[in-house]
């Protein structure tokens, strides 16, 4: 998988309905759904010493890419 632009990552969120307002925790099931599926769809792998699910480790990584992008 390639880095996500702000553009990809925002246009990841809104296709899938995924809110990066929010912590993972708060999500509700359909929401973890919709990362999972956003994950599969760009091939997203969890790094190999994770310590949490490859849902919440992608809900992470496009709070992040979008929080980088809104800055500059």
């Amino acid at each position: 998988m390639t880095r996500l632009t702000y553009d990809r990552a925002w246009a990841i969120c809104t296709s899938f309905c995924i809110p990066v307002d929010r912590g993972f925790h708060a999500l509700n099931s359909q929401h973890v759904q919709n990362i999972i599926d956003a994950a599969d769809s760009v091939k997203y792998r969890q790094p190999k010493n994770a310590n949490g699910s490859r849902a919440r480790y992608f809900h992470a990584y496009l709070c992040r890419v979008i929080a980088r992008g809104k800055i500059t």
